[in-house]
């Protein structure tokens, strides 16, 4: 036999590579922050002459007791205690330049509707990135380093909220490593008795794609961006109440530049182009800042990473 058109004889009619309809995504954190009575929204810096948004904290409401008094003796004035927590919104930016001939040569995977998906994504993941360190600066803590998280712990820093008069429902702030063990721990424990309650997909479109489910009536959020403590040996999340975690943002203002797009009004996507070098620019713009309110109504949960 002789002549056969085999594929390595035809390689001036083939490519040696073709692009897939797929891709992957690199591997990233990209969770989004729940909707959580423990966040509290400080409020929008637009349009406010500031770009620090000022919280008052307010020693009312049964903060302090009445005092008991003789019949027909006058009572003291009673100091009204009160702080305040500032939250500072900055300026996050990121840009992508892709030149003519990447674009021309695109089967899609790089489009302007790409680029405009990514910086949702990203300011999203943004917030979380921002939020996740302050687990690790609240001054009570539990756990101890090098040991995994237990269910002890886990009810430990429940315990240490209620003991602050820290109102709920709490939020618990895990590395997925904290999330891991504490199942272990669950799994191991009572022969099922004590039940972990997972998430639902509805649950997950609802609370963001890093709730990972409720134990102990505490939701538990998971992510990559939780530090480590202890020189790199533990991990620092938390648990947290209403206080604990303020943040703020600033709405964009309306352009009518149509190079500009606007997105859920706290967004900006722009587009710059770049003509004598045949450059285009993608870039993200986010207004936002994070601040850590009441100490005691956050607890950090350090434990091994």
């Amino acid at each position: 036999m002789a002549n056969e058109i085999l594929y390595a004889g035809v390689a001036d009619l083939r490519t040696a590579e073709i692009l897939s309809g797929e891709y992957l995504r690199l591997l990233a954190a990209r969770e989004s922050l729940p909707q959580h009575p423990a966040l509290v929204y400080a409020g929008d810096a637009a349009g406010s002459g500031s770009v620090v948004v000022k919280v008052p904290h307010l020693g009312l409401d049964g903060y302090d007791l009445p005092a008991s008094v003789a019949d027909g003796a006058a009572i003291a004035n009673t100091a009204l205690s009160d702080g305040s927590t500032a939250v500072t919104v900055a300026r996050y930016s990121k840009a992508y330049e892709i030149s003519d001939l990447a674009r021309l040569s695109d089967r899609g995977l790089l489009s302007p509707q790409a680029f405009a998906q990514d910086a949702v994504v990203s300011s999203a993941a943004l917030l979380v990135s921002l939020v996740a360190p302050l687990m690790s600066g609240f001054s009570n803590s539990i756990g101890s380093t090098g040991v995994n998280l237990s269910i002890a712990d886990f009810f430990a820093a429940i315990g240490q909220l209620e003991v602050s008069n820290v109102p709920g429902p709490y939020l618990a702030v895990l590395h997925p490593q904290q999330v891991s063990d504490l199942r272990a721990a669950i799994a191991a424990s009572s022969a099922g008795a004590i039940q972990w309650l997972p998430e639902s997909a509805e649950q997950i479109r609802l609370l963001g794609n890093g709730f990972r489910g409720t134990f102990g009536g505490v939701q538990i959020f998971s992510t990559t961006y939780v530090p480590t403590v202890a020189g790199g040996a533990d991990r620092g999340g938390g648990m947290f109440g209403k206080g604990a975690v303020l943040w703020a943002d600033a709405s964009i203002p309306a352009s009518n530049s149509s190079e500009e797009l606007i997105i859920g009004g706290k967004v900006l996507f722009e587009r710059e182009r770049d003509a004598k070098s045949g450059l285009t620019q993608y870039v993200t713009h986010r207004y936002v800042g994070v601040a850590e309110g009441i100490d005691a109504a956050g607890v950090q949960i350090a434990t091994d990473a």
